[in-house]
């Protein structure tokens, strides 16, 4: 990072992720860059997100494709003059390993993770479904966090 003083501590890195409510995915692969929204459960060290079992995120993620990720939640700060315009956000930006789960425990689990993000639970879902989804883990290689024009109110 570039400016020191616009770096997050970890735990605020962390507490973002958590509250986040949409997750940009981001690789490239041999079609050149591509960045996806996706809804997405967070815990520990690893992020997990689903969709159909076929698909481009899906190809880049059985070929081992290293996966960027980012959140955000900001505002812009509006003034008479352009000059005047500023913006106040905070970021996370990552790295990570990604890996289609299998088995259908541990799809589960990662089903479960993502519900309990969004403040349910993935009891309940049946085999058919589970069967037709896809659930990715991206192990967190490396994070890190920035806000820009923070004011004290706003951290």
């Amino acid at each position: 990072m570039r400016r020191e003083d616009h770096r997050m501590p970890a735990d605020e890195c962390e507490a973002l992720l958590r509250r986040a409510e949409v997750l940009r995915l981001g690789f490239s692969d041999a079609d050149g860059p591509y960045v996806v929204p996706v809804n997405f459960g967070y815990e520990g060290d690893r992020i997990y997100v689903h969709g159909a079992r076929d698909g481009r995120r899906i190809a880049a993620a059985a070929a081992g494709v290293r996966m960027c990720f980012e959140v955000d939640e900001g505002e812009i700060v509006r003034a008479e003059k352009p000059c005047g315009f500023t913006s106040r956000f905070r970021s996370v930006i990552g790295y990570g390993t990604p890996r289609l789960l299998e088995d259908p425990a541990d799809k589960r689990r990662g089903l479960d993770v993502i519900m309990r993000h969004y403040g349910s639970t993935g009891a309940g879902i049946p085999d058919a479904k589970l069967d037709i989804t896809s659930v990715m883990e991206v192990e967190i290689g490396s994070m890190d966090g920035k806000w820009h024009h923070v004011q004290p109110e706003y951290r």
